[in-house]
């Protein structure tokens, strides 16, 4: 027998048709105590829930289904010794890179090495959707290293990571040496998750995060190189404060976007920039990870917005 004191872990399959708006809306939470998995590409969906106690999981419970009423599922239960706990995570939250950036788990941090010329970005595992592992957040640190390996000139770059959740992009352009950078979220919780992750990372300097929206943090004509990790439904109806935001060169990379709505994603930010920029030059690409997209856009010598 043990005296350590038991957590909850909570299970469910989930039907294949719930699973994108499932991953969307853990997504847009930090932190979170969910972890949405499948073990192979045959296997179904399971739901895996963590908590300290059984208040907690109740009421994650019950919030959920608020959100999903189709989701009237019983959920499996079981205890887990404390160590049992805090080894969950790392079945599904694992070190990972992109070229010279390196995302370490708190866990990993003592037998990780960073290889020599590598930058370290230590994540919290114990949310499991903040840590940088969400294939969408892979999508736009890559990017960003892409970015910071061009010859293009990033003397007194403003940078900012729109819709920051734990600010792991934010931290990961200041871990590659750039200067100017804020980050933003209107959920003040996300907040003090990315001041939590500074402190993990005392080697990194401070970093301006505000609790703000896509409206408060956007000023007009203010961003070199804007980072927007946030879902379509979202990204589609605010695409005027996020084109305006931008100065008359800049680079804008989105996320948060399924694959089979890229093309109107696109075609609405195009759209856009030939509206408020008549006279831009603009440049789109994509890429793909599992069934998650990207787009990148780069809008050149925009002299002037247009004013709606």
């Amino acid at each position: 027998m043990t005296d350590a004191p038991l957590e909850l872990k909570i299970s469910v399959q989930i039907p294949d048709d719930q699973v994108d708006a499932l991953e969307s809306y853990f997504y847009e939470c930090e932190p979170n105590p969910w972890v949405l998995i499948q073990k192979t590409a045959a296997d179904p969906y399971y739901l895996n829930g963590y908590f300290n106690q059984e208040g907690d999981c109740t009421q994650a419970i019950a919030a959920l289904k608020e959100t999903f009423p189709q989701l009237d599922l019983a959920f499996s239960k079981e205890k887990l010794i404390a160590t049992e706990w805090q080894n969950a995570y790392k079945q599904y939250v694992k070190p990972w890179n992109d070229r010279l950036l390196h995302w370490v788990p708190l866990w990993a941090q003592e037998t990780y090495s960073v290889p020599e010329g590598g930058l370290p970005v230590y994540v919290d595992a114990g949310m499991a959707f903040g840590t940088g592992c969400h294939e969408t957040t892979q999508l736009c640190a890559s990017r960003l290293v892409d970015f910071y390996l061009s010859d293009i000139s990033k003397d007194s770059l403003t940078m900012v990571d729109a819709g920051c959740g734990s600010g792991i992009l934010a931290l990961s352009a200041r871990a590659l040496g750039f200067q100017n950078i804020r980050g933003f979220d209107n959920d003040p919780d996300a907040i003090q998750v990315c001041h939590d992750h500074l402190k993990h990372n005392p080697s990194l300097s401070p970093i301006d995060f505000s609790v703000d929206d896509l409206i408060s943090g956007l000023p007009e004509n203010s961003i070199d190189f804007l980072m927007a990790n946030i879902q379509t439904n979202i990204l589609i109806p605010f695409a005027e404060p996020i084109i305006k935001s931008l100065h008359a060169s800049a680079h804008l990379i989105l996320s948060g976007i399924l694959t089979k709505e890229i093309e109107t994603l696109r075609l609405h930010y195009l759209e856009q920039c030939k509206h408020l920029c008549p006279n831009a030059t603009v440049l789109m690409d994509s890429r793909e990870k599992g069934e998650w997209s990207d787009l990148k856009i780069e809008i050149i010598a925009c002299e002037s917005k247009k004013i709606i």
